[in-house]
């Protein structure tokens, strides 16, 4: 019987142990849940930097030469993975990988491009951004994450 007593006295001490550390209610980690799932609908929404996708696009590609040369080349492409090369022939970088990324989280920081400006509005901010004046061909494909795609080539 003293076996007994003393099972159940370290069962119930188990269970009040169990019962203090841990919110087994209705309402237990509300506040968390409430937190993850507003996360969630955000990378529903526009996507995230830890996704890839957070620009709000998840095609971009970029072409411009100058005096018919190339000088910029940008792809950034999120299927199943993040694809990334850049070249930029005026300032000598070939990159592609992480290094590519971090060049183009500068470009597309920079911009802050959406997908309610103009063209012309695409072309100004691009063009400010490498300081070029001028160019020979320009030619900047993007598909936003909405389903819209924008294409513009010019060629002069």
């Amino acid at each position: 019987m003293r076996k007994f007593t003393i099972a159940s006295l370290l069962l119930m001490a188990a269970i009040f142990v169990m019962a203090g550390c841990g919110n087994f209610g209705k309402n237990a980690d509300k506040d968390q849940r409430e937190d993850a799932d507003i996360i969630y609908e955000h990378e529903k929404e526009g996507g995230t930097m830890e996704t890839g996708d957070g620009y709000g696009f998840t095609h971009f590609d970029l072409d411009i030469e100058v005096e018919g040369k190339d000088a910029i080349e940008a792809d950034y492409e999120v299927d199943k993975e993040l694809d990334v090369e850049y070249k930029n022939a005026l300032t000598g970088v070939n990159v592609k990988g992480k290094e590519a990324m971090d060049e183009l989280d500068k470009l597309f920081t920079a911009l802050l491009l959406r997908n309610n400006m103009t063209e012309e509005e695409f072309k100004e901010r691009i063009l400010t951004y490498y300081e070029l004046d001028t160019y020979s061909k320009f030619d900047l494909e993007i598909n936003f994450d909405d389903g819209t795609n924008l294409n513009i080539e010019d060629v002069k």
